[in-house]
C-alpha cells in the first residue's frame, strides 16, 4: 500500500477539530454548504462524502479558529494603542500641568522680586528724603549762621567807615 504524500499526520491541534466536525456529524447536525461541496467533490462515491466533509468541516474549524485568533489579536493590539493613546495624553496632561505649576511659581518669584524691589526702592526713597531733610536743615542752619555772620560783618564794616569818616565824633 502506498502512502498518499499529501495526507499529513494530524497535530494535537487539528486532532480538536477533526473531533468537533466527527461529532457534528454524528448527530446528524452538518453544515450544508459544506456537506453539498463534499458531495460535489466525491463525483458520486458516497464512501468519500463523509471523509471530505469531515476533512472540509475541520478545514472550517481551523479558519474560523484562526479568524476568531486574528480577531482577538486585533482586538488586543486596537486596545494596546489605545491604552497607549490614553498614557500618551495623560503624560501631556501631567507635562502640561507641571508647565503650568512652574509658570505660576515664575510669575510668584516675580511678584516678590518685584514687590521686594519696591520695598527696596521705597526704603531708598525714604533714607534719600531723611538725607535730604537733613541736609536742608544744615543748610537752613548754615544759610541762617552765614547770615547772621554777614549782617555782624556789615555792621562792623560801617561802623569802622563811620570811625574813619568822623574821627572827631567820638
Amino acid at each position: 500500500m502506498k502512502k498518499d504524500p499529501t495526507i499529513k499526520a494530524t497535530n494535537s491541534e487539528q486532532e480538536s477539530y477533526y473531533e468537533e466536525a466527527l461529532n457534528e456529524m454524528n448527530s446528524g447536525d452538518r453544515r450544508p454548504g459544506i456537506y453539498a461541496k463534499a458531495i460535489a467533490d466525491s463525483l458520486g462515491d458516497e464512501k468519500k462524502v463523509d471523509s471530505l466533509y469531515l476533512k472540509y468541516r475541520a478545514q472550517s474549524l481551523m479558519e474560523e479558529a484562526e479568524r476568531i485568533a486574528a480577531e482577538k489579536i486585533a482586538a488586543e493590539r486596537i486596545e494596546a494603542e489605545r491604552i497607549a493613546e490614553e498614557e500618551r495624553l495623560e503624560a501631556e496632561r501631567k507635562a502640561k500641568e507641571e508647565r503650568l505649576e512652574a509658570e505660576e511659581e515664575r510669575l510668584e518669584a516675580e511678584r516678590k522680586a518685584e514687590k521686594l524691589e519696591a520695598e527696596r526702592k521705597a526704603e531708598e526713597e525714604r533714607i534719600w528724603n531723611e538725607r535730604l531733610d537733613d541736609k536742608s536743615n544744615k543748610m537752613v542752619f548754615s544759610d541762617l549762621l552765614k547770615g547772621f555772620l554777614l549782617s555782624i560783618f556789615l555792621i562792623t564794616a560801617v561802623l569802622f567807615l563811620l570811625l574813619l569818616a568822623a574821627p572827631s565824633v567820638i
